[in-house]
């Protein structure tokens, strides 16, 4: 086994746990959606959540197939892979009886999901691959770039915006543009 699949095990673990997490809830969401209000919020995150992720398997393997591994690697990655897993935690409740208004839940979660997202995407994507003079110097062509760019900040400045906001209204827009992005970025991912 070597360096990176022995990362990747743990690093996909956690994170298949998140796409559990999600999916889970869904399912007692169909097995319990009696006298629940759905409305749009929720299921548009969770399509947000479950695109980001497959965004963060993919480029975790494209930044970190080749790269050597240590055990701070490790630990920031299984810290950016573990604020997934809370965010996903927290998208659908756990008692759907207890709080049948999924927009209400959403409102309610929305920044510390919103905020966990954010956080696991620059540790991950940003902080981890900067540790190296040769990441750091890439990362800030990636950056200066906005032809590359321009994906990131669209997303960052979406969370940044849902955080600010109550609207429904806004805050469903900007999640269509979060999923729009999303899918732009995977049509540029090369294949693995």
């Amino acid at each position: 086994m070597s360096g990176f699949e022995f990362f990747f095990s743990l690093y996909g673990l956690v994170l298949g746990l998140s796409v559990v997490e999600i999916i889970g809830g869904v399912a007692r969401l169909t097995h319990d959606s009696k006298g629940v209000r759905i409305g749009l919020l929720t299921p548009v995150l969770i399509a947000v959540l479950l695109t980001d992720l497959c965004g963060f398997w993919v480029t975790a393997y494209l930044l970190y197939n080749d790269r050597p591994l240590n055990y701070l690697v490790v630990v920031m990655s299984l810290f950016s892979a573990s604020l997934y897993y809370l965010a996903a935690a927290i998208v659908l409740p756990r008692d759907l009886s207890q709080e049948p208004d999924l927009d209400a839940v959403y409102l309610r979660h929305r920044r510390l999901i919103m905020a966990c997202i954010a956080i696991a995407g620059l540790v991950m994507f940003e902080l981890t691959p900067s540790l190296t003079p040769a990441g750091f110097a890439q990362r800030l062509a990636f950056w200066t770039n906005l032809s590359q760019s321009w994906q990131p900040l669209t997303f960052f400045a979406c969370i940044g915006a849902i955080m600010l906001t109550r609207n429904k209204a806004a805050n469903l827009g900007l999640m269509v543009l979060m999923l729009s992005v999303n899918v732009a970025s995977f049509l540029r991912l090369p294949s693995i």
